[in-house]
């Protein structure tokens, strides 16, 4: 069986296809030294011994298919894709332990890298597994070459990803007032929601206190938030929040507490609670900062307060 597939090796469209691979091996591999500063003296051996590591790799992956490790021909196939996969992570980890990224962040550098592992373990994998099995599978089998290039296709998103700029939210501040807010008229004492405020005592507060409070639909926001803290204050003169910075009225972000599948929504003080979506058991987390936000901070610990605001209307 062995050598009715050797005969294989002599199909005019394998010999093609070995060719080209061949060829762009030579010429990518020109490229690369070119593009690799103090390749031929610094990287050069360990380069080719890497080459041959996955090359001698692959080539054991091909007598795999000889002995018939799996019945299905998908159950191999599936095989390779994902050691192909596992080995394009290690990979990935070698190319900055190991060659250091080649002192360069380029990302073509990365990307020429791989692909030249995959082309030149590929011409050895197509030649084996086609004397051993046939050319029938021989081109699909290849395919699992490409899984090879996840980890650093993955790993390079992530990156570019993580230059993204955060967003930027427009802060609030308690207007500058003696009374920042009038009182509240008493049509406007319908709709009553209970909601749970998640902020930071003091500026280097680690933990988060939680508020509840009970305002109309109908009522900004802003002005609940100030009657509230406003209202706990003066029950706990002893620990009070701060709500100045320097002798100014602080800025502030409001967020309203994601479900672990979305992402925090922003709170605009300026609108009512139904504007801004808020429901009964909706939590806020209240962010202080001197000047601008970027991003809700992470919250690590909850210290519970015995305290409800609920508010009056005037008489």
């Amino acid at each position: 069986m062995v050598k009715k597939h050797l005969l294989e090796l002599l199909d005019p469209t394998l010999i093609v296809f070995l060719a080209v691979i061949a060829a762009l091996c030579v010429i990518l591999t020109i490229v690369f030294s070119d593009k690799v500063q103090e390749f031929s003296t610094k990287y050069k051996k360990s380069f080719y011994a890497y080459i041959l590591s996955f090359v001698l790799i692959y080539a054991l992956l091909a007598f795999l298919a000889h002995n018939k490790l799996f019945e299905e021909v998908t159950h191999e196939f599936l095989f390779y894709q994902v050691v192909s996969f596992l080995l394009g992570i290690l990979h990935c980890w070698l190319y900055r332990f190991s060659f250091a990224e080649f002192n360069t962040k380029n990302i073509f550098i990365e990307l020429l890298f791989a692909f030249l592992v995959i082309l030149y373990s590929s011409i050895l994998f197509t030649i084996i597994y086609t004397a051993l099995n046939g050319i029938y599978f021989t081109y699909l089998m290849c395919i699992h070459f490409v899984l090879f290039l996840c980890p650093t296709g993955i790993n390079i998103s992530f990156n570019y990803m993580m230059l993204i700029p955060p967003k930027q939210y427009a802060t609030w501040q308690i207007p500058n007032k003696e009374f920042p807010y009038p009182e509240i008229e008493p049509e406007e004492m319908q709709n009553l929601a209970l909601i749970t405020l998640l902020i930071h005592k003091q500026e280097d507060s680690k933990n988060y206190s939680s508020i509840r409070t009970k305002g109309p639909l109908r009522m900004d926001f802003g002005n609940l938030f100030y009657q509230t803290l406003t209202n706990y204050n003066a029950r706990n003169t002893q620990n009070p929040i701060a709500l100045k910075h320097n002798g100014e009225n602080c800025h502030w972000v409001f967020f309203k507490q994601p479900k672990w599948y979305e992402s925090a929504r922003y709170v605009d003080a300026k609108y009512t609670l139904g504007m801004n979506g808020i429901t009964e058991n909706t939590v806020i987390i209240c962010v202080r900062h001197k000047r601008e936000i970027s991003q809700a901070e992470k919250m690590d610990i909850i210290e519970e307060e015995d305290f409800l605001y609920t508010p009056k209307a005037k008489e």
